[in-house]
């Protein structure tokens, strides 16, 4: 049984999410180094370390996943760049019960891409980490989607509903109207893009500006 949902809970669940993500690093560093970190102690493939590179590290996800990639960046050095799509960055938006990364920004890359009617402009919990970030940002925003168009539900939904031959308005509210393949695809530049610019060090014209491969997606700031 869950429990009753809170402010308090959602900060416990965000800081397990956080520590959580931290573990994996740690047992990737393990491995980089030659251990093994194998829970039942089994042998893993030879020279398995040998091809991490931890020297270029990039987290992204949508929603809470959004907020955990910015939330773990700002105790976790070892993160050089994130993104969040579509997630708040608030414990409580009406209380104006921000998470760190909001309240102290970073100083590393970031990207935030939204859907719909949110964005920075909507989202004061995004307003707040813009204003304390003091690195790398870009804002893109697909007016045509909604908050699970940065999820597989962008792409299995309108199958689903055609397969059992649904309304297509039903999917209107989850995924928006967007075309699902444009929008796939779109996602898949973006941040193909942003990462390879700063985990790579690529410089990517696609962030430089709209453009008309991706009609989908509008440039912010």
């Amino acid at each position: 049984m869950l429990p009753p949902w809170s402010i308090d809970v959602a900060k416990r669940v965000l800081a397990t999410r956080v520590q959580d993500t931290s573990f994996v690093l740690d047992q990737l560093e393990i491995l980089a180094n030659g251990g093994n970190p194998d829970a039942q102690q089994q042998s893993l493939p030879v020279g398995l370390g040998r091809l991490l590179d931890l020297t270029r590290v990039g987290m992204f996800g949508q929603s809470a996943g959004g907020f955990t990639s910015g939330e773990t960046m700002v105790s976790d050095h070892r993160i050089d760049a994130g993104a969040d799509l579509d997630g708040s960055m608030a414990f409580s938006q009406p209380a104006r019960d921000f998470g760190r990364v909001a309240n102290e920004g970073l100083d590393r890359p970031f990207l935030l891409m939204s859907a719909g009617d949110h964005s920075a402009p909507s989202d004061p919990s995004w307003q707040q980490f813009l204003r304390s970030h003091r690195g790398w940002q870009l804002q893109l925003h697909m007016p045509a989607g909604e908050h699970f168009t940065y999820t597989d539900h962008q792409a299995l939904l309108p199958q689903i509903v055609a397969q059992l031959g649904l309304e297509p308005d039903l999917q209107a509210p989850i995924i928006g109207d967007v075309d699902p393949s444009r929008s796939i695809a779109s996602q898949r530049a973006y941040l193909t893009a942003y990462f390879d610019e700063h985990l790579r060090h690529r410089p990517q014209r696609l962030l430089d500006g709209a453009s008309p491969d991706h009609p989908d997606v509008q440039f912010l700031g």
